[in-house]
């Protein structure tokens, strides 16, 4: 089932193709693939070789997403493929997404039936990035929909904006893992030279949809100044809202960086420390720090929802702090 007719690309001369699915915008030769491994010209057409296919698939805690403001403590179908157009230095998922694996077939109508099951809420596109399975989300999103259940993207943002348009009226929730502020930093670590992410992101909160931020901490790639966390934050809050939940993880060694130190925990305290001055929900995540896992009125103080790992406990009713009655930013 795999083969499928891709979505945003042309031809060009001498039977290549370009792909115009995200900023990499690769042009790809006869019998090639492009830098995602997943999209290969076929006799001078793009085609999707993952359609239909997955390579990962399980009921998840919503919270592992990370989403914390998203129907806390429900459970969500998720599914991955492989295949990512980004290669980060520390990829976690990179045996699926850097390489071909074994693939079950999984059309669009069973990962519907899959998602309608234990009490899930939807579906999460997620292990791989879900930008590079663009066709399959697309029409599996539009049946999750017609059911009444919602659809997730973890992703790392960096798609062009014609086809974010076509994804944004079908996807709920995203979160999005904003590696850093600069091209720069893009290219370094994870070989992408023209990333448009932060356009990306406003662009999904200029469409309501709701939207959570991670930030996986780097040694000798990310500084451990205040100045550095404080650009972060202050940008979000400006950009995106006080009120954006952003999620600061810990690295431990992976991928192409197993020879490097795990993120100091102190450095981790710092940079949420200093993002709590801008924003009104920073989390900490790969450490056990419940203070800093739940959820508090940014008005009062009031304990919102209580984390510890993925038990979660909701304190409050009726979309309001239950002390001093602000609404609550969270989607229940």
């Amino acid at each position: 089932m795999a083969l499928a007719v891709a979505s945003y690309w042309e031809p060009l001369d001498n039977h290549k193709v370009k792909c115009l699915l995200c900023p990499r915008e690769c042009v790809i030769a006869e019998n090639q693939s492009g830098f995602c491994l997943v999209r290969k010209n076929v006799g001078g057409r793009l085609v999707s070789t993952i359609y239909g296919e997955i390579a990962s698939a399980g009921y998840d805690p919503v919270e592992k997403k990370p989403l914390y403001h998203f129907y806390p403590g429900q459970v969500i179908f998720s599914i991955g493929t492989n295949g990512c157009n980004l290669d980060c230095r520390s990829c976690q998922n990179w045996q699926i997404s850097r390489q071909e694996t074994h693939r079950e077939v999984f059309p669009p109508r069973m990962a519907v039936d899959y998602a309608s099951r234990y009490d899930s809420i939807g579906i999460a596109y997620t292990y791989n990035d879900p930008i590079v399975w663009f066709e399959y989300v697309k029409d599996t999103a539009s049946m999750i929909k017609e059911e009444g259940l919602v659809n997730v993207m973890v992703t790392n943002g960096n798609v062009n904006l014609e086809p974010l348009r076509e994804l944004l009226p079908l996807i709920d929730a995203f979160n999005v893992d904003l590696k850093g502020m600069t091209k720069e930093y893009y290219a370094k670590f994870s070989s992408m030279p023209n990333p448009n992410v932060w356009e990306v992101c406003e662009r999904i909160k200029k469409a309501g949809k709701h939207l959570e931020l991670t930030k996986l901490i780097v040694p000798l790639y990310d500084e451990f100044t205040p100045e550095y966390f404080e650009k972060f934050a202050r940008w979000i809050a400006e950009n995106l809202g006080k009120e954006t939940p952003l999620h600061l993880s810990r690295f431990f060694p992976a991928y192409k960086l197993m020879n490097t130190f795990p993120t100091p925990v102190d450095v981790l305290n710092m940079a949420y420390n200093v993002c709590k001055e801008y924003l009104y929900y920073v989390y900490v995540g790969n450490v056990i720090e419940p203070e800093k896992e739940s959820t508090f009125c940014p008005k009062c103080g009031a304990l919102l929802v209580e984390r510890i790992g993925y038990e979660v406990s909701v304190k409050f009713s009726d979309g309001v702090c239950p002390k001093c009655g602000r609404p609550v930013d969270f989607v229940t």
